[in-house]
C-alpha cells in the first residue's frame, strides 16, 4: 500500500513541475547569429589533415588500381610457377620427358 502512495505522491510532483515550465525569452536573430558564427569558425580553420586533397574519389581510385595490380601480379606469378611445379611434379614422380631413359627406345 505504501509504494502506491510513494508512487502517486511521486507522479503528482511531477505533474506540478511540469506546470512550472515557461518558455525562454531570447534575443532577436539568435539563431541567425549563432548560425553565422558556427559557419565563420567552420570556415577559418586550416585544414591539419595527412594529404587533404586526398578525397574520397582518389582513395577510390587508388583502392581499384591497388586490387588491379594485385590481380595482374597474382595472375602472372601463378602462370610462371605453373610451369615449375608441373615439371617438379613430373619429376618428383618420374613422368618427366627430360629423362634420356624411356621405354620406347
Amino acid at each position: 500500500m505504501n509504494e502506491k502512495k510513494n508512487t502517486s505522491q511521486r507522479i503528482d510532483e511531477l505533474i506540478d513541475s511540469a506546470s512550472g515550465i515557461e518558455a525562454v525569452s531570447t534575443p532577436p536573430f539568435f539563431k541567425d547569429k549563432v548560425l553565422n558564427r558556427l559557419s565563420q569558425t567552420r570556415d577559418s580553420q586550416p585544414q591539419l589533415g595527412w594529404l587533404p586533397w586526398f578525397t574520397p574519389k582518389y582513395q577510390m581510385a587508388a583502392l581499384f588500381l591497388f586490387i588491379l595490380l594485385n590481380g595482374l601480379v597474382l595472375y602472372t606469378y601463378s602462370d610462371s610457377n605453373r610451369e615449375e611445379e608441373i615439371q617438379t611434379f613430373a619429376e618428383a614422380y618420374g613422368l618427366s620427358s627430360a629423362q634420356d631413359e624411356s621405354m620406347l627406345n
